[in-house]
């Protein structure tokens, strides 16, 4: 039977605020490549817990790094990212892996994604690393992000048509 695990929300986050300006030497920086913004939140996702994803049927339904060579475009690259994650989100599919689905912008938390998106398309991913409140209103977020590095940006500042994506945990059997 299919199991909801938890996402660890604290930990992606606090990973992300350790090397939104840096960059981890157990990875590979794809800065020059396109950009390093969804390598870096896959890194961020699998910090706050979520396992590598090899049980897809091909490399557009599976999600892992484990050297340059070894690696799904789903880890490193935008648009394949939002379709994988977004595809297990139907809890009688098969599919192992992240759980996500869309979400409205008031429904963001600590470690969800932002997306930027031209034409439908996602090229660039951030993470939630802050929520502002002042009392119980939302006021704003913060982010991280690789490929122009910022570290806890307001999200309000940042310009383009978004997509917002609530990780809600990972599928196992």
């Amino acid at each position: 039977m299919k199991v909801l695990q938890p996402y660890n929300r604290e930990a992606a986050a606090a990973y992300a605020k350790k090397w939104a300006l840096g960059r981890n030497k157990e990875y590979k920086d794809y800065e020059d490549w396109g950009g390093d913004c969804t390598n870096f939140i896959s890194q961020c996702l699998k910090a706050g817990d979520i396992p590598f994803d090899n049980s897809g049927n091909s490399v557009l339904k599976q999600w892992y790094w484990y050297s340059d060579s070894s690696r799904t475009p789903t880890w490193t690259a935008a648009e394949p990212f939002y379709k994988y994650i977004t595809g297990n989100n139907n809890e009688s599919s098969s599919n192992f892996g992240i759980y996500a689905r869309e979400a409205e912008y008031n429904e963001l938390e600590l470690g969800d994604i932002v997306q930027l998106v031209y034409e439908g398309r996602a090229y660039h991913n951030m993470i939630v690393t802050e929520v502002i409140l002042e009392g119980d209103f939302l006021i704003d977020y913060l982010i991280c992000q690789h490929t122009y590095d910022l570290l806890n940006y307001p999200l309000s500042l940042k310009e383009g048509e978004r997509r917002y994506l609530k990780i809600l945990g990972y599928y196992e059997w």
